[in-house]
């Protein structure tokens, strides 16, 4: 239960809540027995939340006490100034001050008067984009690469102090990722990203970044675009973005984010660039045992899975033991195909432990672990799925027997995934004939979880009323009801909105 515990302990100590909810909330832990193996029951679906940063100016998206701002692998990092002495969108101001490990992070004013910037390690950056081909423009996407000393020349603006530049439309001279990356981009940009001129791939009609898919809008109010764009060369920059900077961060790296902001003082985050811990990986759901016909809420608590800052992830596994795979964006948060069916459907899973996986990263179920089936596949509005002729569930590219599952982040940058949709329709459900105290296991990050039917009922008996105690004039005097919820439902939305309203980002 340590990821339960951990996700009280950050409501006591980080979001200031009353004691005495405190204690009722405790009071429902202690009173919850989980039996081995069991996923530890915490209530999914939850509600919209809102970032907890450190600074009243300088917001890092990594920035979370609840995962202790680790970030790793491709994971892009979103920075936002946001500060009412520069926010003006009719008014010229000179750009923060903004550095990461010392190196200078340009900002850009988009139309809401923030100021963003994202940034990434430039070696694995580079790797995830190699898994996909050079037009693709769908999974780890990272679009085209352009050198520290030439990003001026595709984009109008400087980034020298970076290792290099991800641009989200190609120019000429930029280039893929690779497998062996060096930790300084070495294509060299030889013109600008011009989206009138058809023969450049990966003009404004075909964006290539799949990694920030929601970014903002330049500021184009000024004659500067984000108001640091070269007046000249305005069209560049906006094609370009977003724009990803690379850095070199190494293994088991501090990563300082500092906004120098004059007279307010200097407001910095401390990141941790290093493999996720594994007491900050589980999964977690609102039942220990489950009915006949109940769906099967999970969610799976990994902040390496939250790439994009800006939308929800998606990640798809053949979760069969004996094929499984893993694919990234195979849907998009409305569950429709996006690289599922085509060319860009690529199977990570030879490419995990190069960006930074450890045992996370693998999903794996086994059906039936007792030589009987207790659950079955359905679709949802996460993925979509089709029965084969044979009347198991499979999407375009993962056939029937490699068992497809989807998750979907609950909401931007919170790094909790589930595998139901918005109308709480999950995308596994119990057979109705499923038998008691069978089961079916998921395996994530080297540990099991165990989904097991079981039945209850409860008998409620009705006395006598009083004299001159107004009844119905035909009262049913027993009556047998089916008790299927582990806890109260009302108590249990209430937990379930204090949690999530004081616990994660933007």
């Amino acid at each position: 239960m340590a990821i339960l515990k951990k996700v009280y302990s950050h409501i006591k100590h980080e979001c200031k809540i009353s004691t005495s909810l405190f204690l009722l909330a405790i009071l429902c832990l202690e009173n919850m027995s989980m039996p081995a193996n069991a996923t530890e029951p915490l209530l999914p679906q939850y509600e919209p939340t809102q970032h907890i940063s450190s600074n009243p100016n300088l917001f890092v998206s990594a920035e979370n006490s609840f995962f202790e701002n680790y970030f790793a692998g491709p994971q892009v990092i979103q920075v936002i100034i946001t500060d009412p002495n520069i926010d003006r969108l009719d008014q010229a101001y000179g750009e923060p001050d903004v550095t990461v490990n010392g190196k200078k992070l340009r900002m850009a004013q988009a139309t809401d008067g923030n100021w963003y910037a994202y940034f990434a390690d430039s070696k694995q950056a580079q790797i995830a984009d190699s898994t996909q081909t050079s037009t693709s423009g769908k999974g780890l996407d990272f679009g085209k690469f352009c050198s520290p000393a030439s990003a001026i020349v595709a984009t109008g603006v400087e980034f020298s102090q970076t290792n290099g530049i991800a641009i989200a439309r190609s120019a000429p001279g930029s280039s893929d990722g690779s497998q062996n990356p060096q930790a300084t981009v070495s294509a060299t940009c030889t013109g600008i990203v011009d989206h009138s001129v058809s023969s450049i791939t990966g003009a404004k009609s075909n964006l290539l970044n799949h990694v920030v898919r929601e970014n903002k809008t330049l500021n184009t109010n000024s004659a500067r675009a984000g108001q640091i764009a070269q007046q000249s060369d305005n069209q560049a920059f906006i094609d370009a973005w977003p724009i990803i900077q690379l850095y070199d961060f190494g293994p088991a790296t501090k990563v300082t984010v500092q906004y120098n902001a004059g007279g307010s003082g200097v407001q910095s985050v401390e990141l941790n660039f290093d493999r996720i811990p594994s007491n900050l990986i589980g999964i977690v759901s609102n039942r220990q045992t489950w009915p006949r016909g109940a769906h099967v809420h999970g969610d799976l608590i990994d902040p390496q899975l939250n790439i994009d800052p800006t939308e929800e992830d998606s990640w798809t596994w053949g979760t069969s033991m004996t094929n499984n795979t893993v694919y990234y964006q195979a849907f998009d948060r409305s569950g429709n195909p996006d690289a599922d069916g085509t060319i860009a459907m690529q199977n990570l899973s030879g490419n995990l432990t190069s960006m930074m996986f450890n045992h996370n990263g693998r999903l794996t179920q086994d059906p039936e672990p007792q030589g009987v089936a207790v659950a079955t596949l359905q679709p949802n509005g996460i993925q979509k799925i089709t029965k084969s002729s044979d009347g198991f569930y499979r999407t375009k590219s993962i056939n029937e027997f490699s068992i497809p599952l989807t998750i979907l982040e609950l909401q931007p940058n919170v790094g909790i995934f589930g595998d139901y949709d918005a109308s709480g329709i999950a995308e596994i459900i119990t057979l109705d004939n499923a038998p008691r105290d069978k089961s079916f296991t998921v395996n994530y990050n080297d540990k099991s979880y165990t989904v097991r039917i079981e039945f209850s009922t409860a008998t409620l008996t009705m006395g006598t009323p009083a004299e001159n105690t107004p009844v119905n004039p035909n009262p049913p005097i027993k009556q047998s009801v089916s008790n299927q919820s582990p806890i109260n439902p009302v108590f249990a939305a209430f937990l379930k909105l204090v949690i999530m309203q004081n616990l994660f980002l933007y």
